[in-house]
């Protein structure tokens, strides 16, 4: 299987969130997945928000990847148009080729793989070797897929957290915990173990109309509370959080590795510390009124030692107080580098590099965050430009997908 052509194709596939829309990209999988000798199990969720899922229920490992990406915007600035699946100058380019689905196409090409490797084995195990050329002739599909303790799960609604996608898979336990291996772009030899908390909500504030020409003097203008609040709330940022003992080396690999990512970014900051984006104002009825209602929306992410249910309590209880209403908000989730899956997987990336593996953190979140809460070892690694991410000109390097093709073969042989 040539996995930057796999890519490239569903790059080609528009999965843009919203709308959201997986049913084609889907349907290219599951044909990729009974092309293996596996039996595609595909969720048909309302409005194209398909997933599919192969393979035993109760495996060792389940890999898993989402289909949707974020839009794209505008195709100025683009290089290529993004979804054209471009392979050029050593790269698949497009919207989606890193976030993430040359992790996804690694994760077809390594099952492809190991299968292939079974069923040349099985054969020659039966036949004298001496009567057998260099690869058998013949065998249309690998055999053993049944027997590998191995599923994969390709998901629609990560982007946006909506309940179709692996929250639907958990509640409906079409996948059950195991060790799972998410193959979200992680820099080549940091595999990801956790991520920061999440709390993303909206603060709507009320005002007093009125004629603009009188205020201040008359009126409360809601546009007013909204931007003191801000303010306000972002102090939250200076507070620094100490991690426990376990999680200190896991600080560290991760300021070494975000550094080389991004030279300019203050690491210490965004791990130890809440970050805060208010991303979206909206209010005002006019520029000649006194603003009567404005809604303001942020997210947090946050650090071990501070819970969601803290930074809502300080909002909900903000001089103004605001009417929140919650998004989504999880608390900070680790899967310890001890466990067999972090292990495996380290010692898989060092088998293809020949450099140490150090797990680090995610200051962003994924579906990870989800499948620990369900009991899952979850944990993180896949190819791509990290600092391209939801960014122009998305793409992602050959030889990273044929590497990252690699440890994900060295994993499934791990568990075999």
């Amino acid at each position: 299987m040539d996995v930057a052509r796999v890519c490239s194709d569903l790059v080609r596939i528009n999965t843009e969130n919203p709308p959201g829309r997986t049913d084609e990209a889907v349907e290219y999988i599951a044909g990729i997945l009974e092309s293996l000798g596996y039996l595609p199990r595909i969720s048909r969720n309302p409005d194209g928000h398909w997933n599919v899922c192969a393979g035993p229920r109760d495996c060792k490992l389940l890999f898993c990847g989402h289909l949707d990406v974020v839009q794209a915007g505008a195709a100025e600035g683009w290089t290529h148009d993004p979804f054209s699946g471009v392979i050029e100058d050593g790269y698949v380019w497009g919207r989606g080729s890193t976030d993430m689905k040359g992790g996804c196409a690694a994760i077809l090409a390594a099952l492809e793989a190991v299968l292939d490797e079974r069923s040349i084995s099985d054969n020659l195990s039966r036949s004298d070797a001496r009567d057998m050329p260099d690869r058998p002739s013949g065998v249309d599909k690998p055999e053993g897929c049944d027997e590998l303790p191995v599923s994969v799960a390709f998901v629609c609604d990560e982007e946006n957290g909506r309940a179709d996608g692996i929250q639907y898979l958990l509640q409906e336990k079409a996948i059950i915990p195991c060790d799972c291996l998410v193959a979200e772009p992680t820099p080549y030899l940091n595999p990801s173990v956790g991520q920061k908390g999440l709390c993303r909500f909206r603060a709507t504030f009320q005002g007093t109309p009125g004629h603009g020409s009188l205020y201040p003097f008359a009126g409360v203008n809601a546009i007013v509370k909204a931007s003191k609040f801000i303010q306000r709330i972002m102090r939250v940022t200076e507070k620094e959080y100490a991690p426990e003992e376990m999680m200190s080396e896991l600080v560290r690999n991760s300021e070494d590795a975000i550094a080389q990512i991004f030279p300019d970014a203050d690491v210490a900051r965004l791990l130890t510390r809440i970050t805060c984006n208010p991303g979206v104002i909206t209010g005002g009825e006019g520029t000649n009124i006194v603003a009567e209602e404005c809604m303001v929306a942020l997210d947090m992410r946050l650090p071990w030692g501070c819970t969601p249910e803290a930074v809502l309590s300080m909002v909900a209880n903000d001089t103004f107080s605001p009417e929140i209403c919650i998004e989504s908000c999880a608390a900070p989730t680790c899967t310890s580098p001890d466990t067999a899956l972090v292990q495996r997987l380290s010692a898989a990336i060092e088998d293809v590099y020949r450099q140490p593996a150090r797990p680090i953190l995610q200051w962003a979140a994924s579906d990870a965050r989800f499948l620990r809460e369900a009991g899952f070892r979850a944990a993180e690694y896949g190819p791509g430009e990290i600092h391209l991410l939801h960014a122009q000109n998305e793409r992602v390097n050959v030889s990273q997908l044929e590497r990252a093709t690699e440890v994900y073969e060295s994993l499934i042989r791990a568990y075999v």
